[in-house]
C-alpha cells in the first residue's frame, strides 16, 4: 500500500472527520463542568493552561517520543512494555478507559489504511492499546517534532471540543483560547520530548473522573 505524503497524512489524521472516537469523551472535563471548576471561557483557558499542558510537558510527549521511536524502529514489543506503563500511570478507571477505546478505534482504522504486517500482529496482541501509543505509530513517519505537536494538539483540541457541548461558550471564543495555549506551547515541545518522564500528580482531574464515573447524568462516556 502506497503512503501517503507525511504532510498530507499528518493533516488527515488530525482532521476532525477522521473517526477516533475521541468526541464520546471529556477526560474528565464534564464533572469539572458540573461541579463549576470550569463555566467559562477564563476558567477553561486556565484548565488547559495548569492542568493540560503541564502533563502533556512532564508526562506525556515523553513517553511519546519513547513510543515514537519503537514505532519508528518498528518494534512492538517496546511499545506494548511503554503501553503497560502508561496504563499503570494512570489512577482514574474512566482515563484509562478512554485513552484505550480512542486508541482501539485509531488502531483499527490504521489496518485498514496501513497494511505493515508488524502493525497488524500488534493490533492482534494489543487490540485495546492506549491513544498514545497507537499515535506514535500513526506518526512513525512523520519526524518526532511534528508528531508530538500533533499528538499536543490532539490532546488540548479534546477539551476545547467537548467545552461546546458542556457550556456556554461560542466558537469564536473557543477557538480564541485554542490559539493562545497552542502558542504557550512553542519551543517547549522539542524541550519536552527530550525529558524523561517524571510522571505529573493530577488530583483535580483524577478525583473528576472518579467522580464522574457515578454521575446520574453524563453526557460524555469519560
Amino acid at each position: 500500500m502506497k503512503s501517503p505524503d507525511p504532510t498530507l497524512w499528518l493533516l488527515q489524521s488530525n482532521d476532525t472527520g477522521y473517526p477516533s472516537g475521541g468526541y464520546a469523551h471529556s477526560y474528565g472535563l464534564e464533572e469539572l463542568v458540573r461541579v463549576g471548576v470550569v463555566k467559562d471561557p477564563e476558567s477553561l483557558e486556565r484548565f488547559l493552561m495548569k492542568q493540560v499542558v503541564p502533563a502533556l510537558f512532564r508526562f506525556e510527549l515523553p513517553f511519546f517520543k519513547k513510543a515514537h521511536e519503537a514505532a519508528s524502529a518498528e518494534d512492538p514489543d517496546t511499545l506494548r512494555e511503554i503501553d503497560a506503563e502508561l496504563d499503570a500511570w494512570r489512577i482514574a478507571p474512566e482515563l484509562r478507559d478512554a485513552s484505550r477505546r480512542v486508541g482501539s478505534q485509531r488502531l483499527s482504522l490504521l489496518c485498514e489504511l496501513d497494511d505493515a504486517p508488524w502493525i497488524t500482529a500488534f493490533r492482534k496482541s494489543n487490540p485495546r492499546a492506549h491513544h498514545l501509543v497507537v499515535t506514535a505509530i500513526e506518526l512513525r513517519g512523520v519526524p518526532v517534532a511534528e508528531a508530538g505537536r500533533a499528538f499536543a494538539y490532539q490532546s488540548i483540541v479534546a477539551s476545547t471540543a467537548a467545552s461546546m457541548k458542556l457550556m456556554r461558550i461560542g466558537q469564536i471564543a473557543c477557538q480564541s483560547i485554542l490559539h493562545r495555549v497552542l502558542g504557550a506551547l512553542g519551543s517547549e515541545v522539542d524541550a519536552s520530548l527530550e525529558k524523561e518522564a517524571d510522571g505529573f500528580f493530577n488530583p483535580l482531574l483524577e478525583i473528576a473522573s472518579l467522580k464522574h464515573a457515578y454521575s446520574h447524568e453524563r453526557l460524555f462516556i469519560s
